[in-house]
């Protein structure tokens, strides 16, 4: 045997080991045309479906992948090779459900543009948000993910929210709770946790962090999961580059605005405004020896 292949064949061993022999799971180059099927179906009139399908013939593809996928999340099988026809049918029947919600997803995501085209006065026009503004892409991809997480399919929705996290520097956890009516302007650095509860008509600019103050444990010392560790911002709140909001117990009162570079760890009521401060000095330069 060579060294190439004793190196592989241990790789394969020691993967087996630690994975107990999983291997089929959820594709990533699958999930990635799954996502673009949907922006297509959701947003028809600026992501056409291609190959001159119909939208409903598009539909079918979108159901027959999103079911593969739910199928290998799920049963860690392929459906096509290893399913039965009961896992076939639950896979298939999780897809459907998806489906059906993507009208209100639609709903969600035209508000979504609305509210930042009036929210930006460099935006000139629903066009250009849906084309080119990365935060839309970023809640197409999340609210999508959020029914597949309420639906418990596991790790898909993570996967897609971390393949629109890869593109966009926007990491949105599946299980968020996010209104309607959300801008997202810029974007990049942008973190919202696991539980973190988003209101309607809410601003968020870059580098915004909603995450966890500390991560509880038990009396074991292992993490304590099912609990709520990330704030919960009401509606109308406006959140500036940078600013960092923690704590599962923290609240954001509605129609607050939060200043760049705040660091925030306990409520704040409704309508207030809350600035990071600090001493400024200056330093003049020496004039040059003459």
């Amino acid at each position: 045997m060579s060294k190439r292949a004793e190196i592989a064949r241990r790789l394969q061993e020691q993967s087996c080991q630690w994975f107990k022999g999983r291997v089929c799971h959820p594709e990533p180059d699958a999930i990635q045309a799954m996502i673009e099927r949907l922006r297509c179906v959701l947003l028809p009139n600026y992501f056409w479906p291609s190959q001159g399908h119909s939208l409903e013939a598009y539909m079918d593809l979108l159901h027959r992948g999103m079911a593969g996928q739910i199928h290998r999340a799920v049963f860690q099988k392929c459906l096509d090779q290893d399913g039965t026809s009961e896992t076939r049918a639950f896979a298939e029947d999780k897809a459907d459900q998806v489906l059906a919600a993507l009208p209100q997803v639609q709903e969600m995501l035209y508000e979504d543009v609305v509210e930042t085209y009036n929210s930006d006065p460099a935006a000139t026009g629903y066009d250009e948000v849906i084309l080119t503004y990365p935060g839309l892409f970023a809640l197409l991809v999340y609210r999508v993910a959020n029914v597949m997480h309420r639906l418990e399919i596991p790790l898909l929705p993570r996967m897609m929210t971390e393949y629109a996290h890869s593109v966009t520097g926007i990491d949105i956890h599946p299980g968020a709770t996010l209104g309607r009516g959300i801008m997202i302007d810029h974007g990049t650095g942008i973190v919202i946790g696991e539980t973190a509860v988003v209101g309607n008509h809410v601003k968020l600019y870059q580098g915004v962090t909603i995450g966890a103050l500390y991560f509880p444990r038990d009396e074991e010392g292992f993490m304590v999961r099912k609990t709520k560790r990330h704030p919960t911002v009401e509606d109308g709140v406006v959140i500036y580059a940078n600013a960092t909001v923690l704590g599962g117990e923290t609240v954001i009162g509605h129609h607050s605005v939060i200043g760049s570079n705040a660091w925030i760890t306990e409520s704040v009521p409704p309508y207030s405004k809350v600035l990071y401060q600090t001493e400024s000095v200056v330093k003049v330069g020496a004039s040059p020896a003459r």
